[in-house]
């Protein structure tokens, strides 16, 4: 128990040269309005002797006061805001812990502060997702990294797509972003893209690849990233969202489809041709599993899609009903091993450039699947 405030520690307070003196006094008066109880008038008198430490001259003594009252809630808001905005020495960790400021008060000092006491609040246990949106448009370095280390930041897609704006050429940030446990379907494809971009452009400045075939090989890892991303995507909702950004952002393709269907991926293949044939998902589910095969080519063709594209897309299909009739597992691997094997015995399979170059990708597991798993690892 802390004993009381007596009239000797105001007047000490008051009139004493003593750094640690008043320090002493700061800890005492803290200490009681951490631990409650005090009645009205008591309360009213801690308040005033607070206001009047959190302007004392010496440093020791406002840090006697923010250590004491760092966790407590019920603070008159202007002593608060006093030790919010202090030296980052008593602002920092008191920014990092108290819950007697307020989000407006937070962001106006990521706006107008930043660095240390802008990292300090991206590292509080919870943050709210209009603070992350002011880290995201005005932090620096150190608070957006604080920021997507955070479990407890609420961060919206919007500040997600903020941070990449400024910080995409920095993979430190774009590392920390991917390990986020849950990333918006939109910002995990931009981060594919910007990889793959990144990817590209090394190739062809570093590595003699010219850029035809570095635009290729971009391509074939950000489409299996993409795919990787199926893995994450339980609902229905999930599905339609990511079909509408990759249409909108000029990424839902035929060889994307067809990639999909090799891996096995149906419900993607289902939902990507339903959105490129401006169907329902319904009607598409029915079209592609059409047993008399004539729906798949009829939904191949309202999507309008490449003709070289409709025998791989057809093939993975009919394996697909194959696996699923005689109940075994669908594993990427063995799919895609029985969708070549079942291409390369098709009479006519080998006629053209687009179809050779599907079978030399789908072969290429190694290089392919690395390069996906380090876009959206």
């Amino acid at each position: 128990m802390v004993p009381p405030l007596t009239q000797a520690d105001i007047s000490g307070l008051l009139g004493s040269p003593s750094e640690d003196a008043r320090a002493q006094v700061a800890v005492k008066v803290g200490t009681q309005v951490d631990a409650g109880g005090l009645t009205g008038q008591e309360r009213l008198l801690a308040n005033d002797i607070l206001r009047l430490m959190v302007q004392d001259a010496a440093s020791l003594v406002r840090i006697a006061v923010a250590e004491s009252i760092a966790n407590t809630a019920d603070i008159p808001a202007d002593v608060a805001a006093a030790l919010a905005n202090d030296i980052d020495e008593i602002a920092v960790p008191f920014l990092e812990v108290s819950p007697a400021i307020s989000d407006e008060d937070l962001i106006a000092i990521v706006r107008s502060s930043g660095g240390s006491k802008a990292a300090a609040i991206a590292g509080r246990t919870v943050v709210s997702s209009a603070v992350t949106e002011a880290i995201a448009e005005d932090g620096g370095k150190e608070a957006i990294s604080r920021m997507l280390e955070n479990r407890g930041a609420d961060i919206a897609p919007s500040s997600y797509n903020r941070v990449i704006d400024r910080w995409h050429d920095d993979d430190d940030v774009t590392g920390l972003m991917a390990e986020r446990e849950a990333l918006p379907l939109n910002v995990s494809e931009r981060l594919v893209t910007l990889v793959s971009d990144e990817v590209k452009e090394r190739l062809v400045s570093r590595h003699g690849i010219g850029s035809d075939l570095a635009d290729r090989m971009a391509l074939e890892a950000r489409e299996a990233a993409t795919i990787a991303l199926l893995d994450g995507l339980p609902t229905i909702d999930d599905y339609v969202a990511l079909m509408e950004h990759l249409q909108a952002s000029g990424r839902l393709s035929g060889s994307l489809i067809v990639r999909a269907a090799c891996m096995g991926e149906m419900r993607f293949v289902e939902h990507a041709l339903a959105q490129m044939a401006r169907v329902a998902p319904e009607r598409a589910w029915t079209l592609v599993h059409d047993a008399g095969r004539l729906g798949l080519r009829a939904l191949f063709q309202q999507a309008r899609l490449s003709q070289n594209l409709y025998l791989p897309l057809r093939t993975a299909v009919d394996v697909f009903h194959d696996i699923s009739l005689n109940g075994e597992v669908h594993d990427r691997e063995n799919f895609r091993r029985s969708i070549i094997e079942r291409i390369l015995t098709q009479p006519d399979g080998l006629k053209n450039d687009d179809l050779d170059f599907l079978l030399y990708q789908m072969s290429r597991k190694h290089e392919i699947e690395t390069a996906a798993q380090a876009m959206s690892a």
